[in-house]
């Protein structure tokens, strides 16, 4: 493992040094030109707050899921940083991004905390998602669990490696052709957790086709979790702790079709997960919309129906009695996005109906919106 790490090290700094040498020839900024960039940051951030109300038991809740605000720009011709933080994440304060890139024309390399781009879905964020809720996809193929003692019992906990990490990311767009590389290496940790350690986790992703037009994607995950505890009975009946990190793998295919006002998307990801045995989870989901833009109006500009198909197997999941179970499901999602005019913040309205085909249902349904059918009414505003 000492070895790999020390020559994909000798990769990185021979791909920055080459493309140093590049912008430094042919590429080369004059004095005139440098004087010309714009330092000024750039603030950026968006506020998701909505209303959901479940078709089974007619429960429901206000919420808001997202409030971030973070800042980006140029430290120097060929050096650009981003910080983001959210104030609700699922009611937490925490950083998102935190990271420097150095770019030319064909090569980006990122060193902090970042997302590892594994998956375009598990990417999206509030600025970017058409959708109220996260696909299967993004919500649970990252997730893994832990024991912990409970009360003289094994008690489950679940958490997930998120999308983001601390690490290193290149990606180099092979000059003359439709190809982007991404490679990239992160502590494996999770996020604002620099913990020392002897692994690494690798991710790397191939993607094909222009970003308008028709675009597919490749990509794969090898690591290891955080650290968490497992809880076991010794041979006195006594309930013992050890410490330990679980294997994760996973597997991804994209492709897509996107022009200025349709886009259809797909995706496939597989995760295997090694804690007392081999877990597989399964899921994906096919999704699209159409924007129609409006004649001017001083309110609304455009009106988005849309749609999605998600597919999950053997997912994992907490349920509200705090045991672990695993359900298999399909989803339909069907709305319409209203978009309003805005000279500096851009807000959409969304209403949305989602529709659950649950082939196995947990013993907890009646009491767990989950996997309930459910209307979500929903206004973001991005800036």
């Amino acid at each position: 493992m000492l070895r790999n790490f020390i020559a994909v090290c000798v990769f990185f700094t021979a791909c920055i040094m080459s493309a140093m040498a590049s912008a430094d020839g042919a590429d080369s900024l004059e004095v005139e030109e440098v004087e010309k960039v714009n330092y000024v940051p750039q603030v950026f951030g968006a506020v998701k707050a909505k209303f959901e109300a479940s078709l089974y038991d007619g429960s429901h809740r206000f919420n808001v899921r997202n409030s971030r605000i973070g800042v980006r720009g140029l430290a120097s011709p060929r050096m650009k940083y981003a910080i983001q933080i959210d104030f609700s994440n699922e009611g937490k304060l925490s950083i998102l991004d935190s990271y420097v890139t150095y770019f030319t024309d064909n090569l980006e390399v990122t060193l902090g905390q970042q997302q590892y781009r594994f998956s375009t879905d598990l990417d999206r964020g509030p600025n970017t998602s058409i959708f109220s809720n996260r696909s299967f996809l993004s919500k649970f193929l990252t997730t893994y669990y832990t024991t912990v003692p409970e009360n003289g019992h094994i008690g489950h906990t679940v958490s997930s490696i998120g999308s983001r990490d601390l690490g290193a990311l290149l990606r180099y767009h092979i000059p003359k052709m439709p190809l982007r590389v991404n490679f990239g290496l992160f502590n494996g940790s999770g996020t604002n957790n620099p913990e020392w350690d002897n692994k690494i986790n690798i991710v790397a992703k191939l993607e094909i086709g222009p970003e308008m037009g028709l675009h597919g994607a490749v990509s794969h995950y090898n690591g290891h979790t955080p650290a968490g505890t497992k809880v076991s009975f010794d041979q006195s009946g006594s309930l013992v702790s050890t410490i330990f990190t679980q294997r994760i793998r996973m597997w991804g295919g994209e492709l897509s079709y996107t022009q200025e006002n349709f886009a259809i998307e797909s995706e496939y990801a597989q995760r295997r997960l090694r804690m007392d045995g081999l877990r597989l989870l399964q899921t994906g989901h096919v999704q699209g919309y159409y924007q129609f833009r409006l004649p001017k109006m001083k309110l609304m500009e455009y009106v988005a129906p849309l749609g999605r198909w998600d597919i999950g197997d053997n997912i994992e999941f907490l349920n509200s009695y705090g045991a672990m179970e695993t359900f298999s499901a399909h989803r339909a999602t069907v709305g319409v996005n209203f978009g309003f005019t805005g000279k500096i913040v851009g807000s959409e309205l969304r209403l949305q109906f989602e529709k659950y085909f649950v082939t196995r249902k947990p013993s907890d349904y009646s009491r767990n919106q989950l996997l309930q059918d459910k209307i979500t009414l929903e206004i973001v505003a991005t800036f």
